[in-house]
């Protein structure tokens, strides 16, 4: 009895990992560590065959995986012209989160203004699988805690979908994270739905032009700066021959970055966009590589 189970389980587990799903998450948090309400939006887990991951807002997944088509008809085609509704704006998220199974890396792209920041890292998560267990939304859970970026966290796993894998940058539990919260119930990640499907997001930064690939260290920089000051983001670009560098002086689209009174005017908006994410979800450095 205990080989015919054994062998259920390898079906079971081969029949997932050969297959594509797209995993709907309802992400609730805090803007500021004294607000009495939540800020929401929903976020989309697509699991590409079981070898990696994309985490990005629902409505962002919508946006690329338009683009993505419209892009690949044109190129099958090999004339026409783009048109899709790509609704800017209307997600407080820009950036996704690809999870490499095999190689266990992590890239971080994110979008600043007219530039794309694309980050690699490794975020290793010590897990302590706890023997209580609940039910979650039809699923049946197990619970697990962890320590990452500065805060406790809680998760509820399921082995009935045997997928290592969860929202944002946790992973790495025997079964899909059905739930996670930090201990102070200031993010909270909740499953909704899970459907299988096969979903393209390959096309996404078709035509980007101001790609710059850089360290951890170096984005943490600049992250830092844009926090304090958002129009500093314009010193940085991308130099004919090399991966990243500061340049003094250029002109972008919607103004002249060395005016003062365009930059005023992009602290001004872009410092009341970052109230949203006063409270951060990482108040410390877990995945620098």
């Amino acid at each position: 009895m205990r080989l015919k189970i054994s062998f259920f389980l390898l079906l079971f587990f081969a029949a997932f990992s050969a297959q594509s799903f797209k995993v709907i998450y309802d992400f609730k948090w805090k803007p500021q560590k004294t607000a009495t309400e939540y800020s929401h939006e929903y976020f989309a887990l697509v699991i590409n065959q079981n070898q990696n991951s994309e985490f990005l807002s629902y409505i962002k997944f919508k946006n690329d995986s338009t683009k993505t088509a419209a892009i690949k008809e044109m190129k099958k085609v090999g004339e026409g012209s783009l048109s899709f509704n790509y609704k800017y704006g209307e997600s407080k998220f820009s950036e996704l989160i690809i999870k490499n199974y095999s190689t266990k890396e992590i890239t971080f792209e994110k979008q600043l203004y007219d530039k794309l920041f694309i980050i690699p890292y490794h975020c290793t998560l010590a897990w302590k699988i706890d023997s209580k267990k609940d039910k979650i939304n039809g699923y049946n859970v197990q619970k697990a805690t962890t320590e990452f970026g500065g805060r406790k966290w809680t998760a509820w796993f399921t082995q009935e979908i045997p997928i290592q894998d969860g929202p944002y940058k946790f992973h790495g539990l025997p079964g899909l994270i059905v739930k996670i919260n930090d201990s102070e119930n200031e993010f909270i990640y909740e499953i909704k739905s899970l459907t299988k499907e096969l979903n393209d997001l390959s096309e996404r930064n078709f035509m980007a032009k101001n790609i710059i690939k850089t360290t951890a260290e170096k984005y943490q920089k600049i992250w830092e700066d844009y926090r304090r000051e958002p129009a500093s983001i314009f010193n940085y670009q991308t130099p004919a021959n090399s991966n990243d560098g500061w340049m003094n002086s250029y002109t972008i689209g919607g103004g002249d970055p060395n005016d003062k009174k365009f930059r005023d005017s992009f602290n001004a908006k872009q410092k009341i966009f970052l109230q949203s994410f006063e409270n951060q979800i990482e108040i410390e450095n877990s995945c620098l590589k």
